[in-house]
């Protein structure tokens, strides 16, 4: 039986020539910069569904080694009619065309060994011309800006910026409480236990292991991966950075996406509205029916030591 790791290595090569001529890309590339379960993969749906961007679908997400490849088959198959689904579980979406985070893609031009999140170009090298590129391939098929929403890319942004000609981010945001509690939430639905790990796990992580309450462990991992976020949005300039809250996200989508069409404009990556234009209608779910009662008063009692705030 013939594999998709299998495909990619036999493309690789092919890919790789028919991406030579590329140098970098012409737009700014926009990284989305958020915490686990503040709903980024979302913000990609709503933007996708009212512009034409040029995001990572389930299907290019395959040939992670033949990118060029996958996107002429991936623009070939689109729906010019599709709207999202708008659901996703885990960051895990289904159906062709709804986006993916695409962790081969950046595990690799990374240069990512083993389960670790953080390039070392120390000692490995990132290859800087190979990824621009690959990029520079996929925004000329698509001809629209790029945007990425991948934790590894997140986490790694100190060694993207230098690398890429013009790096723009999106900083989404969601009250650090729900945060917290949406991490519980999905350990126990997910893995049903509440002490296996999950997510994103920051530079600290050394220390988080050595927490015993998986309340205050995830409180903890989530108080410093968004320490991490803001050390690496201070690198770019402020009008680098759009900024959206989930809030503000769920109450008007489309507003929040014509927000962002019109900061790509400002950076020079206009974009195309999709027609036609969607009825977008989302919930929210920052409410204390929410939160388990029997973690509520444990989950309190650590957010305020850890944030210090009740």
């Amino acid at each position: 039986m013939v594999d998709m790791a299998q495909v990619n290595a036999l493309l690789a090569a092919e890919d790789d020539r028919l991406t030579a001529g590329f140098t970098a890309p012409e737009r700014p590339v926009t990284f989305i910069v958020a915490p686990p379960r503040a709903a980024s993969s979302l913000f990609q749906q709503v933007v996708a569904s009212v512009y034409d961007v040029g995001y990572v679908s389930n299907t290019l997400a395959r040939f992670w080694r033949a990118p060029a490849i996958g996107a002429v088959l991936d623009k070939g198959l689109r729906d010019p009619l599709w709207v999202s689904n708008l659901r996703s579980r885990y960051g895990n979406t289904e159906g062709p065309q709804e986006p993916h985070e695409w962790g081969f893609f950046w595990h690799h031009w990374l240069r990512l060994e083993g389960d670790s999140f953080y390039a070392d170009p120390a000692a490995r090298p990132l290859d800087g011309p190979g990824l621009n590129a690959k990029l520079a391939a996929l925004e000329a098929t698509y001809d629209a800006p790029l945007m990425f929403d991948n934790v590894y890319a997140m986490a790694n942004l100190d060694a993207l910026i230098p690398l890429l000609p013009r790096v723009l981010a999106v900083h989404l945001t969601r009250d650090p409480y729900f945060v917290c509690n949406s991490m519980l939430n999905a350990r126990i639905s997910r893995y049903g236990d509440i002490n296996t790990f999950y997510a994103h796990p920051p530079r600290t992580m050394a220390a988080l292991q050595r927490i015993a309450d998986p309340v205050e462990q995830v409180v903890r991992q989530i108080k410093d991966i968004l320490d991490e976020m803001d050390a690496a949005l201070a690198l770019l300039p402020a009008d680098a950075v759009f900024k959206v809250d989930y809030l503000d996200m769920v109450a008007d989508p489309l507003a929040v996406a014509d927000a962002f069409a019109a900061f790509l404009d400002r950076h020079g990556a206009p974009v195309r509205p999709r027609t036609p234009r969607p009825d977008l209608r989302l919930a929210h779910r920052n409410t204390p029916a929410q939160v388990a009662p029997d973690l509520r008063d444990r989950l309190d009692a650590a957010f305020a030591r850890v944030f210090g705030t009740p």
